[in-house]
């Protein structure tokens, strides 16, 4: 077991961030954390120097020896923090893990990871990845992955302070980093909660539940804690549904959209255990993967043999077997349908299915649900929508390995 899920055995941690003023006003703030049966907090200087923030961390820690408390002193460098930690310290965050996703060599988060061991330090380690206000960072499931060797909680955020993450983002580096915690540090409230608990492990929040930037709103932070309390990834109502154990793509030749994601979205989900079985289909019949896609796949790691052995295929009685059927345009939803009835409830636009709706209630314009075909465009077009589809499968991937379930039929 991983020494966060050691510390946090619950399947979301939840740790309101106090910026902290003085003694007091930490105390103040943390007792309203404490009192809401928050999973910890951390405390983050802002105005006052580290010194003062350990000071006030010892001090909230005389108050509360029984909760997690961590820290983030952003006067200090990654490098630097670990000597300054007493042992009372549960956890560190950083907002520049150092991480470096297009470099072969990891230098700069080595020397902190260094620097850590030689402070012989035993806590949590949150590292900031993709971190709002550090730079771009396109590849995020690189990212993820090489940050989950120097880490015990991959963190990450939205662009700016108070403002969520796209669930796009968040759940690519989930898909990559699978078991492995990812945390999220921005943007977070009672109401917005919900779309992030099948793709997120930790929170710290702390401006969507305060009053202002030193106060925390007690009302706001316990509306927080029962959102998370409450998360069910099957709930009740939807006791008739049961997990997807075979997804099908579909798009008009099978040539290219569909074949895309049945590869990628298997390489991502067997990357993970999952057995699920994928597969891909055309309404037409068509040619093979082009020399372009072939290439581009074969750098994502889609394994040369698979690419190699694809045929096109027409819609078929075996693709109808399939607990979810994925289609990238909404009228391919409409001629599935009107050749076969009984699908009805197992398809749906792949769009849909990332945006939380059932084959049912699936409510999307044809704009909103197409996924563009690549035929027709410039190399560097084609190019784009590419590493569009790595990216539509990351957040299928992570969809099915959070166990999303479907209104789909009873076991065969």
């Amino acid at each position: 077991m991983s020494l966060y899920r050691t510390v946090f055995r619950q399947r979301h941690a939840l740790l309101p961030v106090i910026h902290v003023a003085s003694r007091e006003q930490a105390l103040r703030n943390a007792a309203v954390a404490r009192s809401a049966a928050c999973d910890g907090i951390f405390l983050i200087n802002h105005g006052i120097p580290f010194q003062s923030l350990l000071a006030i961390h010892h001090a909230v820690i005389q108050e509360c020896p029984d909760w997690w408390v961590g820290v983030n002193c952003l006067d200090l460098h990654p490098s630097e923090v670990f000597q300054h930690l007493a042992a009372e310290v549960a956890g560190v965050w950083v907002d520049n893990a150092e991480i470096d996703e297009q470099g072969a060599q990891q230098g700069r988060a080595e020397a902190i990871q260094a620097a850590r061991s030689e402070s012989g330090w035993q806590g949590l380690y949150f590292g900031g990845v993709a971190f709002k206000y550090q730079r771009p960072v396109e590849e995020l499931e690189q990212a993820a992955r090489l940050a989950a060797r120097y880490m015990h909680v991959v963190t990450t955020s939205g662009p700016g302070t108070g403002i969520a993450a796209l669930r796009e983002k968040i759940a690519r580096m989930k898909a990559a980093l699978g078991n492995f915690p990812l945390a999220i540090a921005s943007g977070i409230t009672p109401e917005n909660i919900t779309d992030y608990l099948d793709v997120a492990d930790c929170f710290l929040v702390a401006t969507g539940i305060s009053r202002d930037f030193w106060e925390l709103d007690p009302t706001r932070v316990q509306a927080l804690v029962e959102a998370v309390s409450s998360y069910s990834p099957a709930q009740p109502r939807q006791a008739a549904a049961r997990p997807v154990g075979s997804v099908c793509f579909v798009c008009e030749w099978n040539e290219g959209r569909s074949v895309h994601l049945e590869l990628s979205a298997r390489r991502r989900l067997r990357e993970q255990g999952s057995s699920a079985r994928v597969m891909s289909a055309g309404l037409s019949p068509g040619g093979g993967i082009n020399s372009l896609r072939r290439e581009f796949l074969l750098r994502t790691g889609v394994p040369r043999q698979e690419i190699d052995s694809h045929r096109s295929t027409p819609f078929s009685p075996a693709h109808a077997q399939a607990d979810l059927i994925l289609v990238a345009e909404l009228p391919m939803k409409a001629r599935l349908l009107a050749s076969r009835p009984e699908l009805r409830g197992r398809v749906m636009t792949v769009r849909g299915f990332l945006m939380g709706f059932s084959p049912e209630s699936e409510a999307l314009t044809e704009a909103e649900a197409h996924i563009e075909d690549a035929g027709g465009h410039t190399p560097e077009e084609k190019l784009a929508l590419y590493r569009e589809l790595e990216s539509l499968a990351a957040q299928i991937a992570a969809r099915l390995l959070a166990g999303a379930p479907h209104a789909g039929r009873a076991p065969l």
